[in-house]
């Protein structure tokens, strides 16, 4: 059993997963600790996944034979002598079979998830007609998605269609922040990743999703949202996004999406060769993209940009004005705050504007 130190789990879940190692729960323990992995945040799904096995001792609740030390055939005989003389034989031990477990309550599904054996986790996903209850199990089940035998990953697309029409806006969004970046992270699904699509497309998602990304101060939120462009439904949020989001990451691709009415987003990796001499390559993301519309002029977009309080925003801006130059009636004044920012950096894309007059170009 892991110590409580180096787990993620709490203590108190260690002890009622560890309750799990000598005998199966009852449908209150069951309840309980399905409660308690809920409160889990969806990123430590994959960790969890595995202390959850090993602790709960999951597939050991039919007590098998160990494999038996070989011996000479002559020797054979004395060893079995002793051994039923010295070694006390254990009580006979009857546990219900887990697929009767899964039969007799259907929440033994969210925990089987988990289970060791192929054949259980596929049961456990057939056995699940409900929406997951929180970020933490949409992971699990998305994790299943992933799996290493293909008959499991096919079992969770249908459990998907069953489930996903019925998932809560806010419970999807929380899980997309996590998920969202995984579509290249984790490498065995292929077409399975686009069950996820229908889910995190829904207006009422994207709309959960811009919300926590506008709010949130800390975590690496960027590449989520970056990850979302792909969903025409976030177009909708990004002028919110740039002005009011807390996080300077955020603003700025916000910013940058809206001044080049262009968006973005990862759909994979390429690589580059650096010297094929020596056989030397860099991997570089893939990137697909999209046009925009947007009804907001280009100047009074870049005129709050420049104007932001951080000057990693205002320095994305710059190049993103300097990318449109051509397109910004009266450049001047704009031109005028950028060489005169306090930030070396934003200053210097002033200062290019003013040593390169656009009618030089």
């Amino acid at each position: 059993m892991l110590s409580p130190a180096r787990s993620i789990l709490s203590p108190l879940l260690l002890g009622k997963l560890a309750a799990l190692a000598t005998r199966p729960a009852t449908n209150h323990e069951l309840h309980d600790i399905l409660t308690e992995l809920a409160t889990l945040p969806a990123h430590l799904v994959v960790r969890a996944s595995r202390e959850i096995a090993t602790v709960a001792g999951l597939g050991r609740w039919q007590p098998e034979e160990r494999p038996r030390q070989v011996v000479p055939s002559d020797q054979a005989s004395l060893f079995q002598q002793i051994k039923d003389r010295f070694v006390p034989k254990p009580p006979p031990v009857s546990f219900p079979p887990d697929q009767e477990l899964l039969v007799a309550n259907r929440d033994f599904a969210w925990l089987f998830l988990f289970h060791p054996s192929g054949y259980l986790r596929e049961a456990a996903l057939c056995h699940i007609a409900t929406p997951p209850s929180s970020p933490f199990f949409l992971a699990a089940l998305a994790w299943r998605l992933n799996d290493w035998v293909e008959p499991i990953r096919r079992a969770a697309m249908e459990c998907f269609s069953r489930v996903s029409a019925d998932i809560p806006a806010a419970i999807a969004a929380e899980a997309a922040i996590y998920l969202l970046e995984r579509r290249f992270v984790w490498g065995r699904w292929s077409d399975e990743v686009a069950t996820l699509d229908p889910i995190f497309a829904r207006g009422d998602v994207l709309a959960a999703l811009a919300a926590e990304l506008e709010r949130r101060p800390t975590g690496r939120l960027s590449g989520c949202l970056r990850s979302a462009l792909r969903y025409p439904g976030i177009d909708q949020h990004l002028p919110r996004l740039a002005t009011a989001a807390i996080q300077p990451p955020i603003r700025a691709i916000a910013y940058q999406c809206l001044i080049l009415r262009k968006l973005s987003w990862p759909v994979g990796f390429d690589w580059v060769w650096l010297d094929k001499v020596y056989g030397l390559r860099r991997r570089i993301p893939k990137l697909d993209s999209r046009d925009i519309e947007s009804d907001q002029l280009l100047a009074d977009l870049i005129a709050r940009g420049i104007r932001d309080k951080s000057a990693f925003v205002r320095k994305i801006v710059a190049d993103a004005m300097i990318a449109v130059r051509s397109q910004v009636a009266e450049e001047g004044p704009l031109v005028a705050l950028l060489a005169n920012d306090p930030n070396p950096a934003v200053r210097s894309r002033g200062d290019f504007l003013v040593r390169h007059p656009r009618s030089s170009q």
